[in-house]
């Protein structure tokens, strides 16, 4: 497996997040790409130029630099076996869930039930609908086969999943802890009309995209 770790600046936020994986992690080899706001709208784009350059050679996993390792976590996480789509436990700096699993409405709307939650007894494998892209590993086979759809902004990473589960590839979260502290994120530093405006409208393309699919949920 390889980290595949897309940043916009040398600053003190990337340091930690490099410092957590040397010191937590050192045997993974880290990719780091410098992104330029300018060109690209997601973190998606830069990893589908990057393997379109490079080809897929291994696993990859796709890391943030709003996150750190942890003691122990990348021991834990070969103990289990991979999802072909996995999510790890994300939590806030104050030890609360931030995401583990993600669902959806029968209106397409999507949502996090752990979020928030003490990380108590939550400390199981389990299969669910969708992974956000921080800490998200996908194996080479789907990778290979899968593309992120670029007419989303939002809503990118739960329709990759659903593209991977129509192809009958696996998706789930495994309780593997890492820190996420869910910083503004660099590409999307737009006001607050400009967010919700692109927001809705990437709703509105997942809805056309997979309404027969979403309709056949009574």
């Amino acid at each position: 497996m390889k980290i595949l770790l897309v940043y916009l600046d040398e600053d003190e936020k990337l340091k930690k997040c490099l410092e957590s994986l040397k010191k937590y992690s050192p045997e993974i080899p880290v990719v780091k790409i410098k992104a330029d706001r300018r060109k690209t709208k997601t973190c998606e784009q830069v990893y589908m130029s990057y393997f379109e350059e490079n080809g897929v050679d291994d696993d990859y996993m796709f890391w943030h630099p709003d996150m750190q390792a942890t003691e122990g976590w990348y021991k834990k996480l070969k103990e289990f076996s991979l999802f072909d789509i996995t999510g790890v436990k994300l939590v806030y700096p104050d030890g609360r869930i931030q995401f583990y699993g993600g669902y959806l409405r029968k209106d397409g709307a999507g949502f996090h039930p752990h979020q928030f939650a003490l990380d108590v007894g939550i400390d199981t494998p389990n299969s669910c609908t969708y992974i956000t892209g921080p800490g998200m590993i996908v194996k080479k086979e789907v990778l290979k086969e899968i593309k992120w759809d670029e007419q989303f902004e939002y809503f990118i990473d739960v329709d990759f999943c659903l593209q991977a589960r129509e192809k009958d590839y696996s998706v789930g979260v495994i309780p593997v802890k890492l820190v996420h502290s869910e910083g503004e994120d660099g590409f999307k530093k737009l006001s607050k009309e400009k967010n919700n405006e692109r927001l809705v409208s990437s709703y509105n393309k997942f809805i056309a995209k997979w309404m027969d699919w979403l309709s056949t949920f009574k």
